[in-house]
């Protein structure tokens, strides 16, 4: 049976520690009828040069250039380039399985599944902070239904028809591929195949997890009220996590107002007592170790505040900008 082509679209930009990694796992897939299309965006480290290292070396079958602009960008230029019949994507911080592409694939089992999205998984050679974030968001993989709402672009795979279709919205800096997500499914189904695993490397430092989590909280505003039928989450940011969010907010605020009137004092302990059980509970579920508690604990608060001060930034953003939705 003769398997449908891919490309493979990488985007990266100072990504020198793990690029190398990455391209070399895509090039040892388990898979015949495939290239991969790897854009820069102006990387200020060695990644550049590494990639075209690379490409000198297999010529005939990786395609790089450089592109301005953020993911989205990259991606929507990709995809306008493509001809194959597939498109699988993955990113420069992740190693790929070598039967990831061959599993994605089959799991097109019929026409109304438009794309497919695997498993993400955590690397062994990886430092506590890695572990934990990886343990936790490992657990939310663990329970995805058969057919999702949108998938990391880290581990996609689309029909090319279908994307060419869906530009991705180039306001998001990041969360693009969750928007991009909820309006691919308007053309079928993206089914989850669990066998094609991604080893993805996560924030190595607080400083990093904190960077990438406030983004995200920024970009809420644009893209929940853009799809606001999802504001209270799906299976990937589940409703808990949505709630521990507003819960802190209006606990914060709550203690503020407590210097005016000491009745918010007591709503604000309240907020801040539920928020740290829905914590202890969730650390408790994810800890193998004793020790682990507290610092599934300290993660949890840790990323609240990063979404929280994320989310001010976002609605001051989207009420002040022009080109809200």
């Amino acid at each position: 049976m003769r398997l449908p082509s891919v490309t493979v679209l990488v985007t990266v930009k100072n990504s020198e520690d793990t690029v190398e990694k990455c391209i070399n796992s895509i090039l040892k897939l388990n898979y015949p009828n495939y290239k991969i299309y790897v854009t820069d965006g102006y990387s200020t480290d060695r990644t550049w040069e590494i990639i075209k290292i690379l490409q000198k070396k297999f010529s005939n079958k990786i395609h790089a250039e450089r592109i301005k602009g953020n993911i989205a960008t990259a991606h929507n230029h990709m995809i306008k380039k493509v001809k194959t019949d597939f498109i699988a994507m993955t990113d420069a911080d992740c190693v790929v399985d070598r039967n990831w592409l061959k599993n994605l694939i089959y799991g097109f089992s019929s026409k109304e599944i438009i794309a497919t999205a695997g498993y993400c998984s955590t690397p062994k050679a990886v430092n506590m902070i890695q572990r934990l974030i990886g343990r936790e968001l490992e657990d939310r993989f663990d329970n995805f239904p058969k057919f999702i709402l949108r998938a990391p672009t880290m581990n996609l795979c689309v029909r090319t028809e279908i994307a060419k279709k869906v530009k991705f919205d180039e306001r998001f800096d990041v969360a693009q591929e969750t928007d991009w997500g909820y309006r691919l499914v308007k053309f079928g189904k993206i089914r989850y195949v669990p066998k094609a695993v991604v080893y993805h490397h996560h924030r190595p430092t607080l400083k990093s997890f904190f960077k990438q989590q406030f983004k995200y909280g920024r970009h809420m505003p644009l893209l929940y009220f853009k799809h606001m039928k999802m504001s209270t989450g799906d299976h990937i940011s589940k409703p808990l996590m949505i709630f521990q969010e507003f819960i802190f907010l209006f606990a914060c605020l709550f203690s503020i107002f407590s210097f005016f009137n000491p009745n918010f004092f007591i709503l604000s302990m309240v907020l801040f007592i539920i928020l740290f059980i829905s914590y202890l509970f969730k650390s408790v579920n994810l800890a193998k170790k004793f020790y682990e508690i507290p610092l599934f604990f300290f993660l949890f608060f840790f990323r609240t505040v990063a979404w929280t001060v994320g989310l001010i930034f976002g609605l001051f953003d989207f009420f002040l900008k022009d080109d809200k939705i």
